[in-house]
């Protein structure tokens, strides 16, 4: 899953990430990514700035390969095109174990290297609506996003932790997130769920506009629900990352991770993982999207796919996770 920049950012980000193609020698690593107006490109530009600022030493030299996404990655990895790829935790999920899009053609060989940024569910409440707990969106009226749409498969999975469906709320809405502030203030709705980068646009506005309330998803149901569905991991959105909020709020998401499949050699692998996590302070200074990062969730959430056995060995020297 990739979201949009700005046609601002998009102009920064070409500027950022254009570097001089690398040397012909060296053993060549393309990453998979996503959209060049997506997220996974930047993160996957700043991977291969990683490795490329040691490649005198191992020998690697790294480039970014845009794509459509997710599922283009799994393919071309499957076919050879590419050597590491980033991929939804979700989809990962599926593609391991034969469910979803890929029942019929399974990818057992992928492996996981390290998990990076993550999306998660955002509850916005209306102060008025008395909505303490997920349970307590039974009987209220919920804006879950468009049938089909990310933001509503999350939304399905929050009421199904929550022991709810659709059937059980007053109404299930689908309504443009840019609607959803002025519905709350105006009492219409008393919920609506997102999913995303946080800062999210629209809840900020809900919040200065009416004093929308960030439902905590942590609970018994939640907790269950992802002891049960490891492609999801415990999510924290800080203090002050929306204006008036003081308190962290506890949720949960997906997250994208970097892949390989079993053809890549553990010493291979071993020096992508070390290239970014002995350089992290740096790592999450090349763009926004990554300074939130923490070596120890790098090291499991959302990690599906067996780890690759280089990156294994070296999170065992480091303790992690």
């Amino acid at each position: 899953m990739t979201k949009r920049l700005s046609p601002f950012a998009i102009l920064l980000a070409a500027l950022f990430w254009h570097h001089p193609a690398p040397a012909a020698d060296g053993r060549l690593l393309a990453i998979e990514s996503g959209e060049v107006i997506g997220m996974y490109y930047p993160e996957a530009g700043a991977i291969c700035r990683m490795i490329n600022r040691d490649r005198g030493q191992h020998g690697l030299r790294c480039v970014v390969e845009p794509t459509a996404g997710s599922m283009a990655n799994l393919a071309a990895l499957r076919h050879g095109d590419g050597q590491l790829a980033i991929v939804q935790s979700r989809i990962l999920a599926q593609a391991v174990t034969g469910t979803g899009a890929f029942a019929r053609e399974p990818f057992p060989d992928l492996r996981s290297l390290m998990s990076l940024h993550g999306e998660s569910v955002l509850v916005l409440v209306n102060p008025a609506a008395r909505i303490r707990t997920p349970a307590d969106l039974r009987g209220k009226r919920v804006t879950l996003g468009h049938t089909g749409s990310f933001q509503r498969q999350m939304a399905d999975m929050l009421l199904s932790a929550a022991g709810l469906s659709t059937a059980d709320l007053a109404s299930a809405l689908e309504m443009d997130n840019h609607m959803v502030p002025e519905a709350l203030c105006r009492n219409e709705v008393d919920a609506a769920i997102f999913t995303g980068l946080h800062p999210i646009a629209e809840a900020q506005e809900a919040i200065d506009d009416c004093g929308a309330g960030l439902l905590s998803l942590k609970d018994g149901g939640v907790d269950s629900f992802l002891k049960a569905n490891p492609a999801f991991s415990r999510q924290v959105v800080a203090e002050d990352t929306y204006a008036g909020v003081h308190d962290k709020t506890s949720t949960f998401g997906v997250n994208a991770i970097l892949v390989a499949t079993a053809a890549l050699s553990a010493d291979d692998a071993y020096t992508v993982v070390k290239a970014v996590f002995e350089g992290l302070d740096a790592f999450k200074g090349m763009h926004p999207l990554l300074a939130g990062l923490d070596r120890r969730r790098m090291a499991r959430d959302g990690v599906v796919p067996p780890l690759h056995d280089g990156a294994q060995r070296y999170f065992k020297e480091k303790g992690l996770p």
